[in-house]
């Protein structure tokens, strides 16, 4: 066949269309297939991982980004069905029904069979009961370790109850919540907790006086702005012989707190009130503790308040390390002939510390003429005081955040 000269002698030449577009397709899939080719580089590298560090990878991670990491390997889409560690966090997600119903699928998918060490599920808003004891429930059925529950707002006013048996594996419980909720695991039911070691209540309603010595191994209690709900009781007690650690954050409708921990050893007080009395067992081995003040004092309680926070320092007398928030310090420095007369309890003390970094009371600010951190000074009379029977104690203290 001749070819045309006029085809021959023209600087143009004519690629059929269906050939064009074959180029162009393969133009166009050359970047798919180099990210596919990073992503099966990728995939080999985090598949030749050892299956404990793939686990320990997702264990770091909330269970929404862990399910979000199992996709970037085909062999480890199933992993996130096995990690020991479930935390479930609302504030990442943007509508609480989708949350809710993530929360469901991970629980109904996940390997039943895998060990579930500890559960933490962290909601806005107002959970329904459908949600809280699905949680309960299957971290309870799985006998986990560590249950960690924070909630905003709890459309029923109870903590789920389930079978004494579901708590004997439990070793640590922390019930958070913005509105108050009884706690049915105290009392009597206590005991079924046969491993627990540390507690941390938050707003709860307490129906018990008695509500601890059934935890036969507690080791570290924490008590956030929990109320006591007995019309004829008003003596909290806490009994608990294991107890080394314990935490108080404002206790409500109670008139004295009963302490029997001879094995205290760490104390932080924050309250309205100072009406805290050991059994005569004491505190023999207590090393450190923090006290605050956490409410209104008006000039006709000043006196009484003073008296019980005097008494409360000679249920701590064997105490080796003592802080003083600027609250307690303010009482003091309003009686400075009692401190002249009365000798302090502190004989073993080796350590005073005085945290003045929230200093809101007007009249200790204006007391001792705070204008600069060259010019402040702590209020000698409740400093010589405290010291008056530990005079090798180191002493130090912390200046007001507003100080330059």
């Amino acid at each position: 066949m001749l070819i045309p000269s006029s085809i021959i002698h023209s600087s143009t030449i004519f690629i059929p269309s269906s050939a064009v577009a074959t180029k162009r397709k393969v133009r166009e899939q050359e970047p798919v297939n180099i990210e596919n080719k990073k992503r099966a580089k990728m995939e080999d590298r985090l598949s030749d991982l050892p299956e404990s560090l793939q686990l320990h990878i997702l264990t770091s991670l909330d269970a929404k980004h862990a399910v979000q990491t199992s996709l970037l390997s085909r062999t480890w889409v199933s992993m996130h069905t096995r990690i020991p560690v479930l935390e479930f966090n609302s504030y990442s997600f943007k509508k609480l029904l989708v949350f809710d119903k993530f929360v469901c699928d991970v629980l109904r998918h996940r390997d039943h069979s895998a060990k579930l060490e500890r559960l933490t599920f962290n909601r806005s808003g107002s959970c329904s009961a459908k949600i809280l004891n699905s949680v309960f429930d299957y971290a309870f059925s799985l006998g986990v370790d560590q249950l960690s529950v924070n909630l905003q707002q709890s459309r029923n006013k109870t903590w789920p109850v389930f079978p004494v048996a579901s708590f004997e594996s439990l070793k640590s419980l922390t019930l958070e919540s913005q509105s108050h909720m009884i706690c049915p695991y105290l009392g009597p039911i206590s005991r079924s907790f046969k491993s627990l070691t540390t507690m941390h209540l938050q707003h709860a309603l307490i129906k018990d006086p008695d509500p601890f010595s059934g935890f036969p191994m507690l080791e570290s209690l924490t008590l956030e702005d929990c109320h006591l709900c007995m019309e004829s009781e008003k003596t909290l007690r806490i009994h608990a012989l294991r107890l080394t650690d314990l935490t108080i954050l404002s206790l409500w409708n109670i008139s004295c707190c009963e302490v029997t921990t001879p094995r205290l050893k760490f104390f932080d007080y924050k309250g309205h009130n100072f009406h805290l009395l050991p059994t005569h067992e004491g505190l023999p081995v207590l090393e450190k503790v923090g006290i605050d003040f956490n409410g209104l004092c008006y000039r006709r309680q000043e006196k009484l308040m003073f008296d019980d926070l005097m008494a409360m320092f000679y249920t701590m007398k064997n105490v080796k390390s003592l802080t003083l928030c600027s609250s307690i310090v303010q009482l003091l420095s309003f009686f400075p002939d009692e401190l002249v007369r009365r000798s302090s309890p502190f004989r073993e003390l080796k350590e005073l510390k005085m945290d003045f970094r929230n200093l809101l009371w007007q009249n200790l600010f204006e007391r001792i003429c705070v204008r600069s951190k060259e010019t402040f000074q702590v209020p000698l009379d409740v400093k010589s005081y405290l010291l008056n029977n530990s005079p090798d104690a180191k002493f130090t203290f912390t200046y007001p955040i507003d100080l330059k």
